[in-house]
């Protein structure tokens, strides 16, 4: 059977699109430090509003990841950063609250309501850790990597600094090929320079 062109060139963008995927969640998460026994750890949940039904899945897999990461490292806070969405709530409050509809206790809750873009995320939340000498960040592990160099290169003091995201193959397929996408396109796109940072 002979498939049509429009749908071969579908099927083989689609194709490309979730094998870089997986290759860049594999590799990055590879890089990953590991948590040194006996650190004060922070999570650091990065945000993204739930404004329509694909990002909110996306907020749904973000709040489990950061429920994970908190049982598993026996994180003391946990800062949710973004401020305010369309619906006038903030993208930490609602990370929050659905991170605590599935098992976060509230007491470990930091919110962080002002910030707009990742590096705001960063900015704000490094002043929310306490006294955590390693933060992890919470997000798929391409946003995450580039939260990192943005904490990185910021004046404050940096703990160690390492992505929740563990790779699992064809974990989460779609949002991990979204992700990808939607990373890539804005890196090479003038905005991410214009804005310093998005």
């Amino acid at each position: 059977m002979t498939v049509p062109g429009p749908v071969a060139v579908a099927l083989g963008v689609s194709a490309t699109a979730v094998a870089a995927g997986q290759a860049l969640h594999w590799s990055l998460g590879r890089a990953a430090v590991p948590v040194p026994a006996g650190d004060e750890v922070a999570v650091v949940v990065l945000g993204v509003p739930g404004t329509n039904p694909v990002l909110r899945a996306v907020q749904r897999w973000r709040a489990a990841l950061a429920v994970e990461t908190v049982g598993r490292l026996a994180a003391r806070r946990v800062v949710f950063t973004g401020g305010p969405t369309g619906s006038g709530r903030s993208e930490a409050a609602e990370l929050a609250e659905l991170a605590c509809a599935i098992g976060l206790d509230p007491a470990l809750v930091v919110l962080e309501e002002r910030s707009r873009t990742t590096r705001e995320n960063v900015v704000h939340a490094a002043g929310l850790i306490g006294e955590a000498t390693t933060v992890v960040l919470v997000s798929d592990v391409l946003h995450a990597a580039r939260a990192r160099a943005y904490w990185k290169r910021q004046g404050s003091p940096v703990p160690a600094l390492v992505l929740a995201d563990r790779y699992r193959p064809f974990d989460r397929v779609g949002i991990r090929t979204l992700v990808t996408v939607v990373e890539l396109l804005y890196r090479a796109s003038p905005i991410a320079g214009r804005r310093n940072g998005c």
